[in-house]
């Protein structure tokens, strides 16, 4: 019985308790136009910010990597991207969710690992060492 009372705790505590699923096309018209900060939920570590150039065209920054392209489209009522020399083509997509008074982004297919916190929201665009070609 103290595991389902233990279960129920955690999945209550965690961030998925408290948040409302933002739909696909919302979280686009919130980003275009505008940079987005992406820091890992649990951590605070910075994973990268997005600049979300067209409803069609995004331009990654992290830290380690520097700027590459990706090409932004909806799947599903996911936020999908692909991009250029980033696993092979295969497409990473997020469940975006409003949470706690800002909002969260999931990887499709993990509960709580991966969770994004978006920190910032900037008119700047992103400086890149070299641009991305696309």
């Amino acid at each position: 019985m103290w595991r389902v009372i233990a279960l129920a705790t955690w999945m209550f505590a965690s961030p998925l308790s408290a948040q409302t699923l933002m739909p696909a096309e919302v979280f686009i018209d919130l980003a275009l136009g505008k940079t987005l900060r992406f820091v890992n939920l649990n951590s605070g570590r910075l994973v990268g910010d997005e600049q979300f150039v067209s409803r069609t065209q995004t331009i990654w920054k992290t830290p380690e990597n520097g700027c590459v392209t990706g090409q932004l489209y909806v799947d599903r009522g996911r936020v999908c991207f692909v991009y250029e020399d980033i696993r092979g083509d295969m497409p990473a997509c997020w469940w975006p969710y409003e949470y706690d008074g800002g909002i969260i982004v999931r990887p499709v297919g993990e509960f709580t690992r991966g969770m994004q916190r978006i920190e910032g929201i900037s008119n700047e665009p992103l400086t890149c060492e070299t641009l991305p070609m696309s």
